[in-house]
């Protein structure tokens, strides 16, 4: 006779076993999404000066993307940025965006249903760009991330891209950080 016990272990067994295969079944179905390459340049390093920039490996298909920007002309109370998004088709070509924004504005408001507040704040969540201008700071980014939760308002086809942001302060373009990005099915 089989007592209570071992069918409550049984049952708690086959449950376990249930959960876990559709975990492995979704983590596996689920599409990737991860940096492949950062490239970090000042117009003036004067002006400002990358200190780092790196992208991190912290797992299995996880990259996160670091860097650290000197500024030496403080404090800052005007910056423009301009977005631009290239998908590869033999070479780069344009992909949706190429947006010039008014960065100070864009930080002070809440709204982030445009494409360019899905971005904010994501980099928001790590990095020390978390208030409005002035900035009498550098700018730190530690760890972001590309995961597939920022795509689930933004959904890009397979393929691999591009991301280019340019920064300007008093209307002269200063610095560059183009990020390169695969996503898989």
């Amino acid at each position: 006779m089989v007592s209570h016990l071992s069918v409550k272990c049984l049952l708690i067994t086959i449950t376990a076993a249930i959960l876990l295969s559709s975990n492995l079944r979704s983590e596996c179905g689920r599409s990737k999404s991860r940096f492949t390459n950062m490239l970090c340049e000042s117009y003036n390093e004067s002006y400002a000066k990358f200190k780092k920039c790196k992208l991190n490996l912290l797992g299995r298909g996880r990259v996160a993307a670091d860097f650290y920007l000197k500024l030496f002309e403080l404090p800052i109370n005007n910056s423009w940025i301009n977005w631009s998004i290239y998908r590869r088709y033999n070479g780069f070509r344009p992909f949706l965006y190429n947006i010039s924004t008014d960065f100070c504005q864009l930080l002070g408001r809440n709204n982030f249903l445009s494409f360019e507040g899905l971005v904010i704040n994501a980099v928001m969540t790590r990095s020390n760009l978390n208030h409005s201008c002035p900035y009498n700071h550098d700018i730190i980014l530690d760890n972001l991330e590309f995961s597939d939760d920022f795509l689930k308002t933004l959904p890009l086809p397979q393929g691999v891209y591009k991301i280019q942001l340019r920064f300007a302060t008093y209307k002269v373009w200063r610095v560059q950080v183009t990020m390169f990005l695969e996503r898989e099915e």
